[in-house]
């Protein structure tokens, strides 16, 4: 699973990215800090994609959000749909 962690702005858009990319999702909301400073912070989760989608999907964000970066986790987990 892939974890981005982003400023909460332009939601829309990213939530309008990931539908076009045809992508299963999930997005929470949270308190978070950049550089000390606080910001609200969106996260989004990717599962059964490929580390090569999951990149390019935050390098898309990043540039939606014209962030100076944003933060790509890999964390290891089994998933399977019953």
């Amino acid at each position: 699973m892939y974890r981005i962690l982003t400023e909460y702005k332009n939601v829309d858009a990213i939530r309008a990215l990931l539908a076009g990319l045809r992508l299963d999702f999930t997005v929470y909301c949270g308190d978070g800090s950049w550089r000390g400073q606080a910001e609200n912070s969106m996260l989004i989760e990717l599962d059964m994609v490929s580390a090569d989608l999951a990149e390019e999907v935050a390098r898309l964000i990043k540039q939606t959000n014209t962030q100076e970066s944003v933060l790509l986790q890999e964390i290891p987990t089994k998933s399977r749909l019953i």
